[in-house]
């Protein structure tokens, strides 16, 4: 009887063991299954976030067409960089030009330090502006009132009449005493 039950025994265990074996492969081809749904998933995420479509297509298809997308946006970016430079450069020549224009100089200076300049460069020749208009005013101002003398001397009168007029009026009573000398 010993070694019936010690046979059962050893069988049950052998078999267990067969079974245990055969459950362990079951969970490792389980699990690589699920492995590769869950790498799909995100590789599939991974495509809708780079717009690129996964019907039909392999994993190596679309990591490539995934590693195309990146590199087109890493152009287009690039581009996108260089446009911004070139319009900056423009922009900074422009500045220049109006800075050689004013008399501004733009040696090292950065495009805000070179509006900065600018503007204070058009301040001061509104003032400068300013200044000469006021100064050509009264130098007129001091013309008419030296013709308003000239004309009381000459005995013509001033009210009214642009200093044009007073002057044609002199001349002809310069005329007229000239003429009358002779």
């Amino acid at each position: 009887m010993k070694k019936l039950v010690s046979s059962l025994v050893m069988a049950t265990l052998l078999f267990s063991g067969i079974s245990g074996v055969t459950a362990a492969d079951a969970a490792v081809t389980h699990s690589k299954a699920e492995k590769k749904e869950e790498n799909r998933a995100k590789l599939n995420a991974k495509a809708a976030k780079w717009g690129v479509e996964t019907t039909d297509k392999a994993n190596k298809e679309v990591k490539a067409a995934i590693q195309e997308a990146k590199a087109a946006k890493k152009a287009e970016n690039a581009e996108k960089k260089a446009a911004k430079e070139a319009k900056k450069q423009e922009q900074l020549a422009k500045l220049n030009e109006k800075a050689v224009k004013l008399g501004v100089d733009t040696a090292g200076k950065t495009a805000k330090e070179v509006k900065a300049a600018i503007k204070e460069a058009k301040v001061a020749k509104k003032a400068e502006n300013a200044e000469k208009k006021a100064a050509k005013e009264a130098k007129k101002q001091e013309q008419l009132q030296n013709l308003k003398e000239k004309a009381a001397k000459w005995g013509v009168d001033t009210a009214g009449k642009s200093a044009k007029e007073i002057k044609a009026e002199i001349e002809a009573m310069k005329a007229e005493k000239k003429e009358n000398k002779k």
